[in-house]
């Protein structure tokens, strides 16, 4: 079972007594109705984060003795896996990414790669970068609007060119 933003809900309102079961597998619980409540060993749980989302404070104790965390990054190895049969060129949107990072400065909020899976991103990138990037930008650099200009697509365009 998957759960998108799991953080996202009150986990003890919603899970109620599976969330003892998350940490006690191998118990059963009695449900008010009389029947028996028990997770089959075969069931995996995943649930994905934003760890940006200040909420995750809220239930990182509850959640980390019964799940495990790995952190997940912008890995452009992917990303140049992914194009390598492509002409885009990877290479310089990779080098922006960096650069946009850095001046972001805090890996929770890093721009990933996923915006740029897309098997036709050279018809695309512009809209992705105007319609889903930009308003990012807007966003988190709301008093520097300085920074946002430098990474406006207008301004990085011909460096895919270059």
């Amino acid at each position: 079972m998957i759960i998108d933003e799991i953080n996202r809900a009150n986990l003890a309102r919603v899970f109620g007594e599976l969330m003892y079961l998350l940490e006690y597998r191998e118990d059963e619980v009695p449900l008010s109705q009389g029947k028996i409540l028990s997770i089959p060993k075969n069931v995996r749980i995943i649930g994905t984060m934003n760890t940006a989302d200040r909420s995750i404070a809220l239930v990182d104790h509850a959640l980390r003795r019964r799940f495990a965390f790995l952190p997940l990054y912008p890995n452009y190895d992917i990303l140049i896996k992914y194009h390598e049969s492509s002409d885009f060129p990877v290479e310089k949107l990779i080098d922006i990414l960096k650069r946009l990072n850095s001046e972001i400065a805090d890996k929770h909020y890093h721009i990933g790669i996923t915006f740029f899976l897309n098997n036709e991103l050279e018809n695309h990138i512009d809209d992705i970068w105007r319609m889903e990037i930009e308003p990012y930008l807007e966003e988190y650099f709301f008093d520097q609007s300085e920074k946002v200009e430098n990474f406006r697509w207008d301004r990085i365009k011909d460096m895919f060119s270059e």
